[in-house]
């Protein structure tokens, strides 16, 4: 399966809606009113949310803005946290 399928449970469900692209670019994670920042990596994306790398799981809120290296940025939901990666859903 090519890396940018989306992936099927056990019981034959897709949990992706979108395409997923690796990539590995660097991302800030914005909280607090604008007054905390996390660095990370981007590990995946897609149109829907992404695959985090952060040092420390600690301190990631819920909600928080991800700002890529080029100045984009999506508002953020975290769905999921495992190790150091962090699995978010763009809310807009």
């Amino acid at each position: 399966m090519a890396d940018n399928q989306a992936v099927m449970t056990e019981s034959g469900s897709n949990r992706r809606i979108t395409l997923r692209k690796k990539t590995l670019k660097s991302a800030k994670i914005i909280f607090n009113k604008k007054q905390s920042v996390i660095d990370c990596f981007v590990r995946d994306v897609s149109d829907t949310g992404a695959k985090l790398q952060v040092a420390d799981l600690v301190g990631i809120p819920r909600n928080f803005t991800l700002i890529f290296h080029d100045g984009s940025s999506h508002e953020c939901e975290r769905v999921r946290a495992h190790g150091n990666e962090v699995g978010v859903r763009f809310l807009q």
